[in-house]
C-alpha cells in the first residue's frame, strides 16, 4: 500500500472519525489525515488542498452527498479517490455512487476494517 496518502474523513459523527483514524493507522504508513463534519466544509478543504483518498459520509448535517456530489467533487480533484461510507444499505446505494465515480461503499454496521483495508488495497 502507498505510504505518505493525504486522507480526508468526511463525517459528521465525532466517533466514526476516531473509529475511521484507528483503521487508518494500522494500514497506512505516513499519512496525512484531515477531518469535516459537513459538506460544506468538506468542499471548502477540497478548494484548497489536494487530497489522495476521500472517505465521505452520505448523511451529514446540512446537505447529503448523493451521486451528484461525488461527480461535483471529482471535477475539482480527478484524481482524488471517493469511497462512500454510510449506515445506509449498501445494496441500494452502492452502483449509482460508483457510477458517478466512487471507488467503493463502505456500510457502518459492516465490518469497516476489513472493508476499509479491502478499498485501500484494492487501489493504492
Amino acid at each position: 500500500m502507498n505510504q505518505g496518502l493525504k486522507v480526508l474523513i468526511a463525517d459528521d459523527s465525532d466517533l466514526m472519525r476516531i473509529v475511521v483514524k484507528g483503521f487508518l493507522k494500522k494500514f497506512l504508513a505516513n499519512h496525512q489525515i484531515s477531518e469535516t463534519k459537513n459538506l460544506s466544509d468538506t468542499f471548502d478543504l477540497l478548494n484548497r488542498e489536494n487530497f489522495d483518498f476521500l472517505l465521505l459520509d452520505i448523511n451529514m448535517p446540512e446537505a447529503n452527498s448523493n451521486p451528484e456530489t461525488v461527480k461535483e467533487i471529482l471535477t475539482l480533484q480527478g484524481k482524488l479517490k471517493i469511497c462512500m461510507f454510510s449506515g445506509n444499505d449498501k445494496t441500494a446505494l452502492e452502483q449509482a455512487y460508483k457510477d458517478a465515480g466512487a471507488i467503493g461503499f463502505i456500510q457502518k454496521d459492516g465490518n469497516i476494517s476489513n472493508s476499509l483495508q479491502e478499498v485501500l488495497t484494492n487501489n493504492f
